[in-house]
């Protein structure tokens, strides 16, 4: 892949998130994590799945309308991807402000969880619950 076009940058490391909120669209192999960093930022996503797992992901945040599946083709035992179908779906996305909408719909909604302070609130409970029952259980037996 070496040396890179002129227009290119290599980082051997950038935090995702932070990355994520800076950018308009964010291209991705449609790995859980991705997925959700793009989500979490309000960012719409184009994604080119590399196997099944990444093909479920994509297209569950194509069906949120918060991004497009560009198919990865295989010929003869190799993946590849058509330029013109993925330059396509940058444009598509990038223009129709829809898939950005959809994008943020869909933030607002994961962070009204309320992260990992919520959820530690919610096994905190759980857990002195059930020693509640435990306790009672002893107690009457």
């Amino acid at each position: 892949m070496l040396p890179l076009p002129a227009n290119f940058r290599h980082e051997p490391y950038l935090p995702g998130l932070s990355m994520a909120n800076e950018a308009d669209l964010l291209i991705h192999h449609g790995g859980y994590g991705s997925c959700q960093t793009g989500l979490f930022a309000g960012k719409p996503a184009v994604i080119i799945p590399t196997f099944s797992e990444r093909e479920s992901n994509a297209r569950r945040v194509a069906n949120l309308g918060a991004g497009i599946v560009v198919p990865v083709e295989v010929a003869k035992g190799a993946k590849r991807v058509n330029t013109t179908v993925l330059r396509q779906a940058v444009q598509e996305v990038l223009s129709n402000p829809r898939y950005a909408q959809n994008a943020r719909h869909v933030s607002d909604r994961l962070r009204g969880y309320g992260g990992a302070e919520a959820a530690a609130g919610l096994i905190e409970e759980f857990a002195l619950s059930r020693e509640h029952i435990a306790v009672r259980g002893r107690l009457s037996g």
